[in-house]
């Protein structure tokens, strides 16, 4: 399977405009041959949780649906949910067809803002067969948490499909380049999973985007300019990680 992860910064509110940037690289993801491209966190209506929260992403979703379908290419996009039971920050795969495959709703909400708009998702993501992978999604802060990526590795997982809004630095002591640097590559290599990493960039975001092998090893990276990368993962590349790397069989459930 090739991947594209699409790095760029979106206009908080301009809508219209940031569509028209994600459909723009699903054309060129498709030119280049990718399968599926993954986009940032909240990127058609901008990252910021107190300006867009009370917006539905039911006809932002059905426009990205709409952009899947033409460009022939799988789009994972990030949106506002409201529901009876709260309002959530989500990431939605969409298939080549423009059919909804996965929907996840983010279940580790980062810092006093998203905590004070939106509602903390209740349930990890699905697993689902993709072409030759199985495929999950998780949204920025989730991927910090060692148990949240272990457990749909557990559950099946191959790769992991990420949209991701990560700070230039999250305070005085924490860089946040350590995320795509190092915790990224850990949890690949930790549990023998893939993990397409995609990150707004400009003022104010890390950047840094990445697709990174069951390895740990970088198969593509960004650095904090809007581009488009990708790589190829396929099922030998997972198997053949899992052959080498004994940490999911080394589990000790007896004792954790």
């Amino acid at each position: 399977m090739r991947i594209a992860v699409f790095q760029a910064t979106s206009a908080v509110g301009r809508i219209d405009a940031n569509l028209d940037a994600l459909a723009s690289a699903a054309a060129e993801a498709a030119d280049g041959g990718a399968d599926i491209l993954v986009t940032p966190e909240l990127f058609p209506t901008g990252y910021a949780p107190d300006r867009i929260h009370h917006l539905d992403g039911a006809t932002v979703r059905q426009a990205v649906s709409t952009t899947a379908e033409r460009s022939g290419i799988a789009v994972v996009a990030s949106t506002v949910e409201q529901s009876d039971s709260g309002r959530f920050i989500t990431a939605t795969l969409f298939g080549a067809d423009g059919t909804q495959v996965l929907h996840y709703r983010k279940s580790h909400l980062f810092g006093t803002e998203e905590a004070q708009f939106f509602t903390a998702g209740s349930a990890l993501s699905s697993v689902v067969r993709f072409g030759d992978l199985s495929v999950a999604l998780g949204i920025c802060y989730d991927v910090e948490f060692p148990e949240y990526v272990r457990a749909l590795a557990v559950a099946g997982a191959d790769l992991m499909l990420v949209p991701t809004a990560v700070p230039a630095r999250v305070s005085s002591t924490f860089d946040s380049a350590a995320v795509p640097g190092l915790i990224v590559p850990a949890r690949a290599l930790e549990n023998t999973v893939a993990i397409a990493y995609a990150n707004q960039c400009g003022t104010g975001f890390a950047g840094r985007s990445c697709i990174v092998a069951p390895d740990g090893s970088f198969a593509a990276r960004a650095e904090n300019e809007p581009t488009l990368i990708f790589a190829d993962i396929t099922s030998e590349t997972i198997r053949g990680a899992r052959a080498d790397n004994p940490y999911l069989r080394s589990r000790r459930l007896d004792l954790y």
